[in-house]
């Protein structure tokens, strides 16, 4: 009998956990890890560094992070290379290509195929490192920011031309597969493979028993958004339509909590309260701030509608969480969403982007219809990550 050898494969990610920031592209570090039982997977993930990020409190816990550390059963190795917060991103290409290259000369280059989770600079770094060992690189495309079309200098250029050259591109979604194609033809090289999910910590549990365990009312009807306290998470847009909410009969006692705190693109509560204080929705609107990743669960479950008003996403983990958890949602067609509302029946409504009626209305429509959420849950249970490695196993061979 003939043992085919594991396929070894080298993940290089700008975006990565790491011991001081374990949730810090989680999804990569999921979809890894469960290619992990059909590849050998080595992680490279380097670290920005320079004399000023020792000196700036935002970047100075970067400097405890190890050189390797071994997560999920993966090592992973975190180089240093020079980089100054926004400025001179070209010459991160050269920075972060020798911090790679440090490593390998290290550990060797035998490796089948190079596997990329973000543009730049890892684009410019995958493309040189195939042509040194003459293996094949390819990209997976997890956010329409990582094209750079905003950009004022060269980045998106870069990330065009290299997208060219790269030999298979993975979309977490139709709409940049699209995007891809526009700006560097990739279409015949492009797959469209969506994030999994996590059924081991999400799943379906008893009402009832989640609002106790959070203290939370049965008398209330609730409506859930989990995110970043940023303009893009689309908060405004249902606190907009709250006041027709609970003036709508039979849903006086809803209340919207939103589980989330200050993120990287900003601070969003100051024009979120003015709002809040606009419509008289203090005693609606509820700023639960961030909660551990385990908690997650228990607030899907407790939770009569999830809604995601995103004004962006690429495959959106909260989304695919509460659905497995079996609860219905309304969500904006962004990034998946429309992939993934479709995946199944009624599991709830995909609504234009910022359109806050329609937002409400689905919303509504939910809060006045007995639902099944077992059997949702049921359903939508087998899109996990093993699904998704499997799925992305069957495109890269």
């Amino acid at each position: 009998m003939i043992i085919q050898r594991k396929k070894k494969i080298l993940a290089i990610s700008y975006l990565f956990p790491n011991c001081n920031q374990p949730n810090h592209g989680i999804f990569v570090l999921n979809r890894l890890k469960a290619m992990s039982k059909y590849a050998d997977i080595t992680v490279i993930n380097p670290i920005a560094d320079s004399p000023i990020h020792r000196k700036i409190s935002k970047f100075s816990h970067l400097q405890c992070i190890p050189e390797l550390e071994k997560i999920e059963g993966i090592n992973v190795y975190h180089p240093r290379f020079f980089s100054i917060p926004g400025y001179l991103k070209l010459v991160e290409v050269l920075t972060y290509r020798r911090a790679v290259q440090k490593v390998l000369d290290k550990i060797g280059y035998d490796f089948d195929l190079i596997d990329l989770h973000w543009t730049f600079p890892d684009l410019p770094c995958g493309y040189w490192l195939s042509k040194i060992i003459n293996t094949p690189f390819h990209i997976t495309l997890r956010g329409m920011e990582a094209f750079h079309i905003q950009d004022s200098g060269l980045r998106k250029h870069i990330v065009a031309h290299y997208l060219k050259k790269a030999n298979k591109v993975i979309s977490l979604s139709q709409e940049m597969a699209n995007k891809a194609d526009e700006v560097s033809n990739t279409a015949e090289r492009t797959f469209v493979i969506r994030n999994g999910v996590d059924t081991d910590k999400f799943y379906n549990l008893d009402q009832a028993e989640c609002r106790e365990k959070l203290d939370l009312s049965n008398n209330e009807k609730i409506i859930l958004g989990v995110g970043a306290l940023i303009h893009r998470k689309g908060f405004d847009l249902v606190i907009k339509g709250l006041r027709d909410i609970i003036e709508t009969e039979g849903l006086g006692n809803t209340k919207f909590y939103i589980l989330g705190a200050q993120g990287p693109e900003g601070d969003y509560r100051k024009e979120l309260n003015q709002l809040i204080e606009m419509y008289r929705l203090r005693n609606h609107v509820i700023f639960v701030g961030s909660i551990a990743n385990s908690e997650l669960v228990t607030w899907y479950n407790a939770a009569d509608v999830f809604c995601l008003a995103s004004r962006g996403e690429g495959s959106p983990n909260v989304l695919t969480e509460a659905l497995a958890c079996g609860t219905p949602a309304v969500a904006t067609n962004v990034g998946s969403v429309p992939e993934i509302m479709e995946s199944e029946d009624n599991l709830g409504f995909c609504v234009p982007n910022e359109d806050y009626r329609a937002i409400k209305n689905r919303v509504i429509d939910i809060l006045v219809t007995e639902r099944n959420n077992k059997a949702q849950a049921t359903a939508f249970c087998k899109y996990t990550w093993d699904w998704c490695a499997r799925s992305v196993m069957e495109n890269i061979n």
